[in-house]
C-alpha cells in the first residue's frame, strides 16, 4: 500500500471545491440568515394578536382601535418577512421591534417582550451576516486556489 501523494490530496481538495459548492455555500448562508430573519418576526405576528387581547381587558383600549393597530403591526411584520430578502428588511425589521418596544406603552409586558425580541432580531441578523461574511470567504479562498481545510 502507498501513501497518497501530496498531488493527489491537492486533487481531491480541489475536487471537494467546485464552483457549484461555492454557490450552494453562498445559497445556504443567505437562506439561513433569512430563515432566522422570517421565525423571529413569525413569532412576532403571535405575540401582536395577543398583546391585543391584553390590551381591551387589562388596560381597557378599545377594540376599535387595538384592532387596526395590531393588524398594522401584523400586516408590516409579514411584508418584511415576505421580503426580507430586499436590501430594505433589516432596517424596516428594526424599526417593528422599536414599535413592539413602544407598545409597551399600551401594555406593559410588551416592554420586555419588545426587548426580547430585539434581541432575537440583533442575533438574527449578526449570525446571518456572519455565515454570507463567511460563505464569502470561501468563495475567495477557493477562487484564489487555496480553500481552507
Amino acid at each position: 500500500m502507498t501513501s497518497p501523494s501530496a498531488e493527489d490530496a491537492q486533487q481531491s481538495a480541489s475536487a471537494e471545491h467546485t464552483p457549484e459548492r461555492v454557490a450552494s455555500v453562498r445559497r445556504d448562508a443567505s437562506k439561513g440568515k433569512r430563515r432566522l430573519e422570517s421565525s423571529v418576526l413569525a413569532m412576532e405576528v403571535v405575540v401582536f394578536w395577543l398583546a391585543v387581547i391584553v390590551a381591551i381587558v387589562q388596560t381597557h383600549v378599545r377594540a376599535v382601535i387595538a384592532l387596526p393597530v395590531a393588524g398594522v403591526l401584523v400586516l408590516a411584520c409579514l411584508v418584511v418577512a415576505a421580503r426580507i430578502s430586499r436590501s430594505w428588511a433589516d432596517r424596516a425589521g428594526f424599526a417593528l421591534q422599536v414599535a413592539a418596544i413602544a407598545s409597551g406603552i399600551v401594555v406593559h409586558a410588551m416592554l420586555v417582550v419588545g426587548v426580547v425580541f430585539l434581541a432575537l432580531w440583533v442575533a438574527a441578523v449578526r449570525l446571518g451576516d456572519t455565515a454570507i461574511r463567511r460563505a464569502e470567504e470561501y468563495a475567495a479562498w477557493v477562487a484564489a486556489g487555496c480553500p481552507p481545510r
